[in-house]
Formats: structure tokens, C-alpha cells, sequence
């Protein structure tokens, strides 16, 4: 049986998703692909598309990230010599993208009238389902600690097991994904040659990528066209571009 509990996160309510065994789901309510959790109001919209958003007038699709250079000991050093065409981008706000984000502890899933859990609104982790076992709340738990100290800069790596539902195909991609450092952007192309493909199975990859269940745990956000453009992201090219900013990035 799975189980679900609501977080909070700088970039927006994340939905997390156990059977107790491990995480098989992370999502942000409101992306495309998100569950919904009987008694709960929907959490994804009628309509969304992973590839809007922009910046300065322009789709934030057609940006590239840009890695300062290596030896700056500056998140965005654009005064160096070579980083002129590196812009700052902003699409959201200074609170969710500072070094110690706040986390706002009035994000929490909405039940639908009549059902129990109102009280919760102060809770930073809420369980979902009131016979949530203590395995999958300790899941839950080391999700939520793993997960501030990533958006605090203080981790690159994850320890939670993992148990994304996926086919064989969708599996090995994962597994690829997975192989992407903190820091390091790659192309499908590169996903797939990764998970023992040639390059040119790009665009199935690119779909098995699109319907990975563990946002930011399994680094979609890091991958990008062949070109370096920023394409699409399931939680939304806003949070994507946040994302890589976290990690040392800036729009070119």
C-alpha cells in the first residue's frame, strides 16, 4: 500500500509518496504528473505546461545554463574576465533561492470538507492517512532532513532507498540519471549512452525522463537539450532554473 505525506520546501508543497520499503515518489503539487490522495483536494491543475515560463521577455526554454568559472570561489562571478554573457536570472523570488531558504510552514495539502486534519497547518511534515506505519514516517522524516540540508547547500548526494514504479526501460534511465553529479549538466544523448544506448535513442529517453517520480532525488532538472537549452521540467521551468542556480548555475 502506498502512503503519502505533504511537505513544504522553498520552491513550493512537495507530495511524498512510500510503501514503507521506500521512496517511490516526490513530487511538486500542482506538476502535471503529481497524485492525487483520496480526501484531498486534486494536486495537479486541469492544465500545465512544463516548457512556459519566462525571463525577460524571452521563454526560459531558449536560456542555457552557464557554469561560472571554476576557479571563482563566487556563486555568480559576471566582474570575470569570460562571464559577461552570464545573466542572473530571478523568475522567482530571493526567499526561495537564498543559501538558507525559509520554509513556510502554512504549505500544507488542503483536505476536502469534512475531513480530519485541519489542525495540521503548523506541522512542517504531514502525514496523509492516519494509519501511516512508522516505517514510512521514518521515510518521510529522513526525506524532509535530506531535503532541507540539499536547499541549505549542505548536501550533493541522497542516502534515502529508493523504489521509483517504472518499466525496465523507465528503470535504466533512472538508474542513469542517478549517475548525474551535483553541479553537472548533460544531454539526453548523454542519459542515454549512460544507460548503455546510443545517442541516438535521445527522444525516448527524453520521455522516460519526463515521467521520472522522484523530482530533484533523481536530478532531471540537470539535464538538458543538446544545444545546453533548458527545455522542460515536470515541476516547471521556473523551479528548474532555481534548482540550477542552487547548484552554482546562471542563465547564458
Amino acid at each position: 500500500m502506498d502512503y503519502y505525506a505533504s511537505m513544504p520546501s522553498p520552491l513550493g508543497l512537495l507530495l511524498i509518496k512510500s510503501d514503507g520499503l521506500g521512496l517511490s515518489g516526490l513530487y511538486f503539487v500542482g506538476q502535471k504528473d503529481c497524485p492525487d490522495v483520496q480526501g484531498f483536494e486534486p494536486m495537479r491543475p486541469t492544465r500545465f505546461d512544463p516548457k512556459a515560463g519566462e525571463y525577460q521577455g524571452q521563454p526560459i526554454r531558449k536560456f542555457k545554463a552557464v557554469r561560472p568559472e571554476e576557479q571563482s570561489a563566487d556563486l555568480f562571478p559576471f566582474e570575470h574576465p569570460g562571464a559577461e554573457s552570464a545573466v542572473h536570472a530571478s523568475p522567482v523570488s530571493s526567499r526561495q533561492t537564498s543559501a538558507a531558504p525559509e520554509w513556510d510552514a502554512g504549505q500544507i495539502a488542503k483536505p476536502l470538507a469534512g475531513q480530519a486534519g485541519e489542525d495540521a497547518a503548523s506541522a512542517l511534515l504531514t502525514p496523509m492517512q492516519a494509519d501511516t506505519p512508522a516505517a514510512a514516517m521514518v521515510l518521510f522524516e529522513q526525506t524532509q532532513a535530506e531535503m532541507r540540508e540539499y536547499f541549505e547547500s549542505k548536501r550533493q548526494v541522497f542516502d534515502i532507498p529508493l523504489r521509483p514504479q517504472g518499466t525496465a526501460f523507465q528503470q535504466k534511465v533512472w538508474r542513469a540519471l542517478l549517475q548525474t553529479p551535483y553541479g553537472k549538466l548533460v544531454s539526453y544523448g548523454d542519459i542515454a549512452r549512460e544507460a548503455g544506448m546510443s545517442g541516438g535513442h535521445g527522444r525516448a529517453v527524453g520521455t522516460a525522463v519526463g515521467r521520472n517520480p522522484l523530482t530533484i532525488i533523481i536530478p532531471c532538472h540537470r539535464v538538458v537539450s543538446s544545444s545546453g537549452t533548458l527545455t522542460g521540467y515536470s515541476g516547471g521551468l521556473d523551479r528548474k532554473l532555481a534548482l540550477l542556480q542552487l547548484e552554482g548555475f546562471a542563465l547564458g
